[in-house]
């Protein structure tokens, strides 16, 4: 078999990523949310939604990911991480809500102090 037919291979001492997930939809943010009390709600409210497509999640391991009904979901220890996504449109204007914030928290540290001081100068990432 040429290595053009053979599909990605994963050494067996190979480390694996067991969240990525496959078969996005672009038009989502994906996020992986630790299903505790009262967590699950407060991202639903936000505009979140649990997944519940077919991706394939995780690279191939012994201890694959399940669902949980219909819901996509890990579990590692005594801990369960249910994928939840949101509307990439939302998502980007949260991102925007964020930056505006830091943006104004920076301009109060650049603003002009009184007295001899010194000055303060921080550069943005943009």
């Amino acid at each position: 078999m040429t290595t053009k037919q053979r599909k990605n291979r994963v050494p067996v001492g190979g480390s694996r990523n067991i969240l990525t997930v496959a078969n996005k939809d672009p038009n989502y943010e994906y996020r992986w949310v630790l299903d505790i009390p009262g967590r699950l709600d407060q991202f639903k409210k936000a505009g979140y939604e649990v997944v519940t497509d077919d991706n394939e999640v995780g690279d191939k391991t012994v201890d694959r990911h399940s669902k949980l009904g219909s819901a996509q979901t890990m579990v590692r220890g005594l801990s369960t991480l249910v994928l939840m996504r949101i509307p990439r449109e939302w998502y980007e204007e949260d991102q925007q809500m964020k930056q505006e914030e830091i943006e104004a928290l920076e301009a109060t540290m650049k603003s002009p102090t009184s007295g001899d001081y010194g000055k303060v100068e921080i550069a943005s990432r943009k």
